[in-house]
């Protein structure tokens, strides 16, 4: 029996020419370390930091290897297949997904320490349950990373098609407060700004749209006090344009490029006092013990189990080997060139989740 393990030769800003995969015996039943347990994966989403891993302009890079290459892919959810003997919390079929950053999760299996893994419910659709950690816990924490924020107050976002914004707006109805979406332009904006209404947005605007009226046609008659920024340069710039005194400004990711600018006006610090954050995913959960990080997840899921939440719409590509079995290289350098090529991804793409 074989299992499959996807490494890059190299750092570069093409993920998809530098990508290759090694094809090697299963554990099987060897043994495996004591405190460790065998994993076998069951999906794995490309998400826009393995393209930034790939590139070398990710500040935590691979803790795993293949033939000395770094194993690439930190979120997903992979099956408990066995366990060493001084592991007791974790048991065969189990569902888990990585700690932190740096598991490795393009590949079939894996043997890990028990502790690089969190628990997650088994009830859960594998490709949702690959999103919790970074799209569910990502949406969520942007949102409590603004306290003040308060039934009946807006949001705006940019990136608004993303996963994780998606979630944002899912999120902020629960909390009672409406969303402004801010979309690129494109071919489908009536059926992208359907999708988003349907989700729970209550305005869906293009960049152009938003450039046009300006933030202040857009914003009037709302109190907009939380801006989420995934863009940053001229889109977040706009966003920042159409927060209420007081309001929080939260940058957390560069879709624009690394080179974009925001000009920080005599408006928004002296006379509207906004406040300028950053998010990091790896520090805003490293403020909640294991069991509250537990409590988080499964929290997520009775959300979705009850129908309060929905997983946005993704990408699902089977891993298997063609009749020939000589493409599966070919599709896993497509998917990663549809899911950016270059770094980085591209802006508005639908996630792509390998199903392994």
């Amino acid at each position: 029996m074989s299992a499959q393990t996807v490494t890059f030769q190299r750092q570069s800003t093409e993920p998809a020419s530098v990508i290759r995969i090694y094809r090697h015996d299963a554990v099987g039943d060897a043994p495996i370390p004591a405190d460790s347990v065998l994993l076998k994966f069951l999906a794995a989403p490309v998400n826009p930091q393995d393209l930034l891993v790939i590139a070398g302009r990710y500040p935590v890079q691979p803790h795993h290897r293949y033939n000395d290459e770094p194993i690439p892919g930190y979120d997903g959810v992979a099956r408990v297949e066995r366990v060493g003997t001084d592991v007791d919390a974790l048991e065969p079929g189990d569902h888990v997904i990585p700690r932190a950053h740096g598991l490795g999760t393009w590949r079939t299996e894996a043997v890990v320490p028990a502790a690089a893994v969190l628990k997650v419910s088994k009830s859960l659709e594998p490709t949702t349950a690959s999103l919790l950690k970074t799209g569910c816990s990502t949406a969520y924490l942007l949102l409590e990373s603004c306290p003040s924020l308060c039934p009946g107050e807006w949001v705006v976002l940019n990136a608004a098609t993303g996963w994780i914004a998606r979630m944002v707006v899912q999120f902020a109805l629960l909390k009672g407060c409406p969303s402004i979406c801010v979309i690129r332009d494109r071919d489908d904006v009536e059926a992208t700004r359907q999708s988003l209404l349907d989700q729970g947005a209550r305005v869906v605007v293009t960049e152009s749209q938003l450039a046009k009226e300006g933030p202040a046609a857009i914003a009037a008659g709302k109190r907009v006090t939380l801006a989420l920024d995934a863009v940053f340069g001229q889109s977040g710039q706009r966003l920042a344009a159409m927060l209420a005194p007081g309001a929080t400004y939260i940058n957390y990711g560069s879709l624009g490029g690394a080179g974009g600018q925001l000009v920080l006006s005599q408006e928004l610090i002296f006379w509207k006092q906004i406040t300028f954050k950053n998010f990091r995913l790896s520090q805003a959960l490293g403020r909640y013990t294991e069991d509250a990080q537990i409590d988080l997840l499964s929290w997520f899921t009775e959300l979705f189990e009850e129908g309060k939440i929905t997983a946005p719409p993704v990408n699902r590509v089977d891993w298997e080997e063609d009749r020939d079995g000589g493409n599966l290289e070919k599709k896993v350098q497509l998917v990663l060139a549809r899911a950016g090529g270059k770094v980085g991804p591209a802006v508005g793409c639908t996630k792509h989740v390998v199903q392994f």
